[in-house]
């Protein structure tokens, strides 16, 4: 250190104190490097989790929302067969059945 920046080390002892500094740092980064490798193993790990929690989510949002209209179409299904059988019986028209009175456009009070 000394020998290649004698502007910043002008005397061995300052070059020697931060050499051994260094030395120290090094160290202390080599004893927490496999902590830190598991660290950031963990992390990868939460956020491959949490992409596949995603998603499975919207798979099953996408799933809900093709049931939703299935349903929906057999609804409509039910409704205009209904609908149908109800114009022939003329509902609908102001036509309907009473056992009371029979065929008429009365609807009640």
């Amino acid at each position: 250190m000394r020998k290649f920046r004698p502007e910043k080390y002008p005397t061995f002892s300052d070059a020697l104190k931060r050499a051994w500094k260094v030395a120290k740092f090094n160290k202390e980064i080599a004893d927490r490097r496999e902590e830190t490798v598991a660290y950031h193993e963990a992390k990868k790990q939460e956020a491959q989790e949490r992409k596949e929690r995603v998603e499975r989510v919207i798979a099953e949002h996408n799933a809900m929302l093709v049931s939703a209209k299935e349903e929906g179409q057999r609804k409509i299904q039910k409704v205009s067969s209904v609908e149908a059988t109800s114009s022939a019986y003329g509902y609908g028209l102001g036509y309907h059945y009473s056992a009371f009175s029979g065929w008429g456009n009365y609807v009640g009070d």
